[in-house]
């Protein structure tokens, strides 16, 4: 386990509640479950994307892999 990306500092807290209020809405039927694929496309493109790859990167370097 490595520490917060930067991505992650500045970004998670919105990623998080994009994602709590999106599964909240789902599982009471206020969103289809059609929503979760524009869910993960919103996601990846306000940081998701970023963190995966900076994680990776982290990683790669701690690995050796």
């Amino acid at each position: 386990t490595g520490a917060a990306t930067p991505t992650m500092v500045s970004k998670w807290n919105l990623l998080r509640q994009s994602e709590l209020e999106t599964f909240n809405k789902i599982i009471y039927g206020k969103l289809p479950i059609d929503a979760f694929d524009q869910f993960v496309t919103n996601w990846k493109s306000n940081g998701g994307d970023q963190i995966t790859q900076e994680v990776n990167d982290w990683f790669k370097s701690v690995s050796g892999k």
